[in-house]
């Protein structure tokens, strides 16, 4: 039977008129049919979704789409703030975001006292890498996987005051995480200030370390910054488990929230010790509150969160999840036996997830992607970094088995014969 609103949104607050038509059209899916392979349900499910289907999208790793129902709910909040912006958004929507952030903090493990909504995961990032004091000398520690963004923060603070980057290399195909958090260990000195660590990598889906490195982290008084990026609405484990002090992540990548949110999560022992991105005053010093002071901006994001989450509990993680790692496995039975491909991750769930990063010897990886969008409508992105020379492939859940094929013989094509036409 279809899932009911009741049973999903029993509690939650806020819930305005204009979001019952298009969450209703939601739950009327057999989402109790949505076994990883049915491919009837997940065409049903891309029928929610306003994409180009001219073109064939496979950097979801890099950004989604959210649903219709989190356009129509920022449209609708949109345009009802333009009836009188400086009243509605500050007397009234943003008193409205108390039950998202509620649910956010339900959904990655913390109290909403430790949550602030931001714009994505770099502004925690950067908010992390230039808010905890350092001097000259002192070290940040980071692995050649971690973000470009998390690097070029840290790279700023080594040229404005003086502070040192130690990066760990990390090899690919990556190793056990055993190994990986010995690496990240032996590098930690009496100096190290911070340590930024990614819950899964960008460049291949890789799964680090977290909990092992915080645990020995937090024994001698270092805070782990995780960037959750990749992390949240995918894998399963929660803030309150990892024992880092410090998380970031943005909602418009596995999660398919609004573009341009993120959250920010600082345990409260912890709040006081991070100076914020944007100046705040004094009484906000021990609140959350002070990783929010970016000015003006609208709440119609923000607000429009509810309806990911909505999606999302709709969806289940375990069921999304299943359905990205079977479009990959499926891609990777076609490509991977090539001649000539290196596969720089792993299809060891316990080593990395549902992205693919593949180069090829008769193909650069820029001259590839340009390629397959020019000849094949196809997109993909490339990885250029950490010794990697390759594209990165990331579905969707609605990505059908007809475009993993295409894109499955294109690429046996070009591994065998390279670029034709």
């Amino acid at each position: 039977m279809p899932l009911t609103r009741r049973q999903f949104l029993a509690g939650s607050a806020g819930v305005f008129a204009f979001r019952n038509e298009t969450l209703d059209r939601l739950a009327q899916l057999p989402f109790s049919s949505a076994d990883p392979d049915y491919e009837a349900f997940w065409e049903a499910l891309r029928s929610k979704f306003d994409i180009d289907r001219s073109l064939t999208v496979f950097n979801h790793a890099g950004l989604s789409p959210s649903p219709r129902a989190v356009n129509d709910a920022i449209a609708a909040q949109t345009k009802r703030a333009n009836a009188d912006p400086s009243y509605i958004i500050w007397r009234k929507q943003d008193a409205e975001l108390d039950p998202v952030r509620k649910q956010l903090a339900d959904l990655v493990g913390c109290e909403t006292e430790e949550l602030a909504l931001t714009m994505n995961a770099t502004y925690g990032l950067q908010t992390g890498v230039l808010g905890i004091r350092m001097a000259a000398g002192d070290e940040i520690l980071v692995t050649t996987h971690e973000y470009s963004r998390t690097h070029t923060a840290i790279q700023q603070r080594e040229r404005r005051e003086g502070i040192v980057s130690v990066i760990v290399p990390l090899k690919t195909p990556p190793e056990p995480a055993h190994k990986v958090a010995e690496q990240i260990l032996e590098k930690v000195t009496p100096k190290t200030r911070l340590v930024v660590l990614s819950q899964m990598t960008y460049l291949i889906g890789g799964l680090m370390p977290i909990k092992e490195v915080a645990s020995i982290l937090a024994q001698k008084g270092i805070p782990l910054l995780v960037d959750g990026a990749h992390g949240i609405g995918l894998l399963p484990d929660k803030f309150s488990e990892l024992g880092a002090p410090m998380y970031t992540a943005c909602l418009h990548k596995w999660l398919m929230g609004p573009i341009g949110t993120g959250v920010f999560l600082v345990r409260r022992p912890w709040i006081r010790k991070v100076w914020p991105l944007h100046p705040a005053d004094s009484h906000l010093d021990g609140s959350i509150k002070r990783f929010e002071q970016v000015g003006t901006r609208s709440a119609a994001p923000l607000l429009a969160i509810q309806e990911a989450l909505d999606f999302h509990k709709m969806l289940g993680r375990e069921r999304k999840a299943a359905r990205l790692e079977s479009l990959r496995n499926r891609l990777a039975q076609r490509v991977l036996n090539a001649p000539g491909v290196t596969h720089y991750g792993s299809l060891d769930p316990s080593l990395c997830r549902v992205i693919l990063t593949v180069g090829f010897e008769k193909a650069q990886a820029t001259d590839l992607a340009s390629w397959l969008l020019i000849k094949h409508r196809i997109h993909v992105t490339t990885v250029l970094r950490a010794g990697i020379n390759a594209i990165r492939i990331s579905p969707n859940v609605f990505t059908t088995h007809e475009e993993v094929d295409r894109l499955g013989a294109t690429l046996d094509q070009v591994a065998r014969e390279g670029m034709k036409g």
